[in-house]
This record gives C-alpha cells, sequence and structure tokens, in this order.
C-alpha cells in the first residue's frame, strides 16, 4: 500500500475563500443548505469526485462548510469572512479556519517558530511522506502570514464536526431530558426509601446546617466514610 500523509487541507486557507464567495453567490439565503448540484456549478466541477471531493473536504476542513441534511451550509466561521471585508471579527474568522484543521493545529501548538526546512523535517517523523510534509508545510506557512496567525496567543476553540445546528439542538434536548428523567428517578427512589428514626441517625450540627451520619455501621464502612470526605473535602470545605 502506498503511504499517505495524515490529512490536511491540500489549498491554502486564502484558496478557500476564494471557493467559499463563490458558493456564497450561489447561497442566497442561507437557511437552507447547498445542493450538491449547486455546489457543483459553482466551483465549475462536473461531478463531485476527484478535485471536488477534495476541495469540498478542504473547505470543510477550515470550518467554512459544514454538513446540513442532505447538502452543505455555511458556517459561522465562513458567513463572518463573507459579511466582513475586514476588521477583528474577520482576523478571528481567518485564524479559526487556519487552525481548524488539526494538522495545521499540531504544527501551530509545537512548530511554529522553526523555519519551514526545520517543520518538513518534523512532518515527516510524525508520519508524513516527503512529498505530503513539503506540501503541508507550505500551506501552514501561507496560512500563517494570511491569517496572522504570529499575532495570536490564544487557541481559539474548535468547531462541532459534522453537527448541523439542528443535531446540535436535537443532541442537547435529548440531554436535557435524560437529565430530567434521572431527576425523577432519584426522587421517586428517595419518596420510596422507608424514613430513618432518629435513633438511628447521628446528627452534627455544623455552620451550614445539620450532618446526618447513619449509626451501626462497620469498621470497614466507618473507614470508607472517613476516606470519602478526606477525598471530598476540596469540594466540601470553602476557603
Amino acid at each position: 500500500m502506498k503511504p499517505r500523509s495524515p490529512r490536511f487541507p491540500f489549498i491554502t486557507l486564502e484558496e478557500a475563500t476564494e471557493l467559499l464567495r463563490k458558493l456564497g453567490v450561489h447561497q442566497k439565503d442561507r437557511s437552507k443548505p447547498l445542493t450538491r448540484p449547486e455546489i457543483l456549478q459553482a466551483l465549475d466541477y462536473a461531478s463531485l469526485h476527484g478535485a471536488a471531493v477534495k476541495t469540498v473536504g478542504a473547505l470543510r476542513a477550515y470550518d467554512l462548510l459544514e454538513k446540513n441534511g442532505e447538502g452543505l451550509s455555511i458556517t459561522p466561521t465562513g458567513a463572518t469572512l463573507l459579511d466582513e471585508p475586514e476588521g477583528p471579527a474577520r482576523l478571528a474568522a481567518l485564524q479559526r479556519a487556519a487552525l481548524s484543521p488539526m494538522a495545521f493545529r499540531n504544527i501551530w501548538r509545537r512548530a511554529r517558530h522553526i523555519s519551514k526546512s526545520e517543520l518538513t523535517a518534523a512532518l515527516i517523523d510524525r508520519g508524513f511522506t516527503e512529498g505530503g510534509a513539503k506540501r503541508a508545510a507550505r500551506v501552514y506557512r501561507k496560512n500563517s502570514k494570511f491569517a496572522e496567525l504570529e499575532t495570536l496567543a490564544i487557541e481559539p476553540e474548535l468547531p462541532h464536526r459534522g453537527e448541523s445546528p439542528q443535531t446540535i439542538a436535537r443532541r442537547k434536548q435529548a440531554a436535557r431530558k435524560q437529565a430530567a428523567r434521572k431527576r425523577a428517578t432519584r426522587k421517586l427512589a428517595r419518596d420510596q426509601s422507608p424514613p430513618q428514626s432518629a435513633g438511628d441517625v447521628l446528627r452534627l450540627p455544623i455552620g451550614t446546617g445539620v450532618a446526618s451520619i447513619p449509626k451501626g455501621m462497620s469498621e470497614e464502612e466507618f473507614q470508607l466514610l472517613m476516606q470519602t470526605l478526606r477525598a471530598w473535602k476540596g469540594q466540601l470545605v470553602t476557603a
């Protein structure tokens, strides 16, 4: 099998933003995803194969496009680049896009200050082929200049890969329902548990209330209780 480099966009971010502008012309209503024919027409491809697949993949890797149902939508990062011709918001979007590909983010984290030849050698050590390392180094350095990455001090947050706004909303709604079910289950368990008599519980007055400790535990249970209290000390004790 022919050796392959780790994935990275094969075009520069500057080229990707020019292609994004073409897609923006076709997507009059950003609430509706771009269909495959619209994407192919905008990018001047006859079919979604070969170069077209790599190009769309690069736009997604830069967080300019995201999957939405059967099509693709322009992301908030992409919308900022289309709507903001200049200024801090545009620069922040460019830097986020430049570091969205994990291969380029790793370079920024560990090797952004070394020379091109040193960067190529470092990428080869990390599993890139010689050709892939040279291309990745060249694309990254062009992106760094285009997005002014040398001025960036804090790493931007990674986008949610492959999740449309609708998918994210459904996931959050499902998490809320699951949390509500757990709360209801715990409440039901508390309501159905038999009440303890005052003689079975040792009540210790403390500044924030009363701590109730059940009586009649074994030596092993007492040691476990003490270990648990020590482990939770950071959350129980305030400065």
